[in-house]
């Protein structure tokens, strides 16, 4: 057997559901003791907005290796994340595996399995820059949340998208919940031009967590709105506004004048 067929063999393999419960205890504990010793204080924005039971999607800026642990610990019950194949090797990997992470990978069928771990009730997280970034701002959503979310509604499985932002600044993690977003605007299209209702739906989704972000100061992020939507600026009393115009972004976003450090 060839390397690379060696390597499609351990991929394929790390697909499997490998969670348990005895696992998903002790690494839970773990991973509390190990958050709180590295951060003063986790800030947790909107967290009612996450589903207490049944499966839904978590969508999130990925500017930092904490990103993935702390959001496990904050759903706090068995959850799904794609991770890069590299992530996977080793005791790293075989750790990950329990917490219920699986390889990103375009010759693996990522779609299917997330449509069975749907229908067991659990949650999915991705990160869709597909990349962990530290320039400060969020990246190009790619269109596999689409894929995914789309597939969902095909196997008429209701699943909400809940997006969060992301930032850390001075010791503190700061997660801002959204309100859990549904696709049905978009069904429509898919049926026209699945191609266009997928770019839609992924753009929009960006903006979402965009504007997340900016509510917690990342003026790169709100930059990115600012342009989008042809740097219109409203005054409004004593603050400033910009105007958008996607899912759950409201038609007036408030531009915080404090710049938090976007990592």
């Amino acid at each position: 057997m060839s390397s690379k067929q060696t390597q499609m063999a351990r991929l394929q393999a790390a697909m499997r559901d490998c969670k348990d419960p005895f696992s998903f205890f002790l690494l839970s504990l773990l991973a509390k003791l190990v958050i709180a010793l590295h951060f003063k204080k986790v800030d947790i924005r909107g967290k009612e907005n996450l589903p207490a039971v049944g499966p839904f999607i978590c969508i999130a800026n990925h500017s930092s290796r904490w990103d993935g642990p702390t959001l496990g610990r904050i759903i706090d019950r068995p959850a799904n994340f794609m991770v890069s194949p590299n992530e996977l090797k080793g005791l790293q990997g075989f750790l990950l595996s329990r917490v219920g992470a699986f390889p990103a990978h375009p010759k693996l069928d990522f779609v299917s399995h997330v449509m069975q771990q749907f229908k067991k009730g659990e949650p999915f997280v991705i990160f869709p820059e597909g990349n962990v970034f530290y320039d400060g701002h969020t990246h190009a959503f790619k269109k596999g949340i689409a894929r995914i979310a789309f597939a969902a509604h095909q196997n008429n499985i209701e699943v909400p998208i809940v997006p969060v932002g992301i930032t850390y600044e001075k010791g503190i993690a700061h997660y801002n919940f959204g309100s859990a977003i549904s696709i049905e605007d978009y069904v429509a299209d898919l049926q026209i031009n699945p191609a266009a209702a997928s770019k839609r739906l992924t753009t929009s989704l960006h903006r979402e967590v965009c504007y997340l972000r900016s509510e917690l100061g990342c003026l790169a992020d709100r930059r990115q709105l600012e342009q989008v939507d042809g740097a219109h600026f409203i005054a409004m009393g004593n603050a400033d506004f910009m105007a958008t115009g996607s899912l759950n972004v409201p038609t007036t976003c408030p531009a915080s004048s404090k710049a938090a450090t976007c990592t």
